[in-house]
């Protein structure tokens, strides 16, 4: 039995050695062949600056490479249908995902279609799904009549109305979105954003 405990006890301490050498050694100075060196850290007496801003070309950031590739200048709007009834609860002028944006994507179950114009000329179209359906616990599945949905529509000028359509539940309503362009356009009054 001791000598078990004896063996033990020296795989233990065998384990733990290297890290007892590492912590005694100097920093930046490694222990035994083919260990790493533990780097200084700010207590041990180095200092950090603050390097000054170099600006990136667009073209030579991968971030925004990948944002200019992947999203457009768009809507967000969110809805509220309750029932046949639809209420704009925001409009915002955003980046969305290009892929977001798509009217032909597949969606499956009931959907809600949006429709941007200008005047009477369409601009932009859009599906999401309609979340009319929803699974509730002990009573299977349940027909919701007031929801809200959030959708994204591509727009690279301002949109004056949207149409929504959620033949789910008969519900249609065009919608003025004119207000979502005030912000950009009281701080720079020559935005494309702005209607001449």
């Amino acid at each position: 039995m001791k000598l078990r405990n004896a063996l033990v006890m020296l795989i233990v301490l065998s384990a733990f050695a290297p890290l007892v050498a590492s912590a005694q050694a100097p920093l930046g100075q490694a222990t035994q062949p083919g260990e790493r060196a533990l780097a200084p850290t700010a207590s041990d007496g180095g200092r950090a600056e603050l390097l000054p801003a170099r600006p990136v070309a667009p073209d030579a950031d991968p971030v925004m490479r990948l944002v200019t590739d992947t999203m457009v200048d768009g809507l967000v709007i969110s809805v509220t249908i309750d029932g046949a009834t639809v209420t704009l609860d925001s409009a915002v002028l955003a980046r969305v995902p290009r892929r977001q944006t798509r009217a032909d994507r597949a969606v499956e179950g009931d959907q809600v279609r949006a429709t941007a114009s200008i005047g009477n000329q369409v601009v932009a179209t859009t599906v999401v799904p309609d979340n009319v359906l929803n699974a509730s616990e002990g009573a299977g599945l349940v027909r919701t009549v007031k929801r809200q949905i959030s959708l994204a529509l591509a727009a690279d000028q301002p949109v004056e109305t949207v149409t929504i359509d959620a033949p789910a539940t008969n519900a249609r309503a065009t919608l003025d979105v004119r207000r979502a362009y005030t912000r950009a356009c009281e701080a720079d009054r020559s935005s494309k954003w702005c209607r001449r």
